[in-house]
């Protein structure tokens, strides 16, 4: 019931229930099969989870800088990291996790048309933004996937952990269900 309550407050077909937050965006990238070799794009200004679950699959984090009016990714640094990236051909860009920060998603609009132009996936970190929007679209529906936590001090906070990913795609969404029940499926 909850799931489809969340599902429906963020306009998203699916929402897929966690253990927590960190769990959400581990459970992200298994869905993708990122993994070695990897190269996927976050923020430094963000909780170490970000980029502790990247790492823990043998991807590489690449470190993009913020834009200092918002904290958030900056989008045209981001291209530019990309583009680095595959100037050098030691990893392949993957993935992006823009962090919303204080309750502001990322410039999504900017993120998605970069993540198109280079293939990447786009999953949100909206651990810190949800109930925030941008026009008439919350936290949790920009990207691919979106990603939520419910620790206790976050927007929407529980007693205890727990957390959330969001989607369109009934593949990943059945893929992420298979992974929070150990393969079932």
């Amino acid at each position: 019931e909850l799931e489809a309550e969340l599902a429906a407050y963020t306009d998203r077909k699916h929402c897929i229930s966690c253990a927590s937050g960190t769990d959400a965006l581990l459970m992200s990238l298994l869905a993708q099969g990122i993994g070695r070799g990897d190269a996927v794009f976050t923020t430094p200004f963000t909780f170490i989870a970000t980029a502790e679950v990247i790492q823990l699959l043998g991807a590489t984090p690449i470190f993009v800088d913020i834009l200092d009016n918002t904290f958030n990714i900056d989008p045209e640094k981001l291209e530019i990291a990309i583009q680095i990236c595959n100037s050098k051909a030691k990893l392949i860009p993957r993935a992006v996790i823009p962090v919303d920060i204080f309750g502001l998603p990322a410039d999504y609009e900017m993120i998605e048309k970069i993540g198109n132009k280079f293939d990447l996936c786009i999953i949100e970190d909206a651990a810190q933004s949800f109930g925030g929007r941008i026009k008439n679209k919350k936290a949790c529906s920009f990207g691919d996937i979106g990603t939520t936590s419910f620790f206790p001090a976050k927007p929407l906070g529980a007693y205890g952990d727990g957390g959330a990913i969001f989607t369109n795609d009934s593949g990943i969404a059945e893929k992420l269900i298979s992974i929070r029940n150990h393969g079932e499926g």
